[in-house]
């Protein structure tokens, strides 16, 4: 039976796509069968697979098109499937978090995002969840007082995060270099469960 992890934020621009893409290459590379649902109408994590085909370097994972009414039938058969859905739109998120094992929300420590955080960590009552902080700088007040915050409430978050770093960015629309930047931690996370 398939591991189901949906990765949501209410607020765009948080890395979900990154984080489904880049977390799918390191359980890849651990050995584990991966789909990837991309259920945002933009179909970043669509285009990011046809670019590395296109380039010819394809994806080691199938990358696929979902929406909120066929997000659970004919699923396909993975050890993993990551949903990664769109930022605001609720319908496809609450699907995906109902079809979910777990629920990843990435964020970036600004104000903004951390409040639609609280929001996306409402809606997955129920459902396990972990906060994946990306694109922080490690020793950043920010990320400190955002990691206290969740520590208060006792949020589960990965631990380290996801660094900002450019050669992040530079991945999209081709296979992920040999360094992961952490998703391969956060992959060894989630095999544990």
């Amino acid at each position: 039976m398939s591991k189901i992890v949906t990765i949501a934020s209410l607020k765009g621009g948080t890395g979900k796509t990154t984080t489904a893409i880049l977390l799918a290459t390191a359980l890849t590379r651990q050995g584990h069968s991966v789909t990837v649902i991309d259920t945002d109408p933009q179909g970043s994590a669509t285009e990011w697979a046809q670019r590395a085909h296109d380039d010819g370097t394809p994806l080691d994972f199938t990358v696929t098109v979902g929406n909120a009414r066929t997000l659970t039938r004919n699923a396909p058969t993975s050890d993993f499937i990551l949903i990664d859905c769109p930022p605001g739109n609720p319908q496809i998120i609450d699907a995906a978090i109902t079809a979910a094992n777990h629920v990843i929300i990435p964020v970036r420590p600004s104000a903004i995002e951390v409040d639609r955080m609280w929001e996306t960590l409402d809606l997955a009552d129920g459902t396990p969840s972990t906060v994946l902080l990306t694109s922080v700088i490690l020793s950043a007040k920010a990320t400190d007082a955002l990691r206290g915050s969740l520590n208060e409430e006792a949020v589960a978050v990965f631990p380290g995060g996801i660094p900002q770093r450019e050669a992040i960015k530079n991945y999209f629309g081709q296979q992920p270099g040999r360094d992961l930047f952490g998703y391969d931690a956060v992959a060894t996370a989630l095999t544990k469960e």
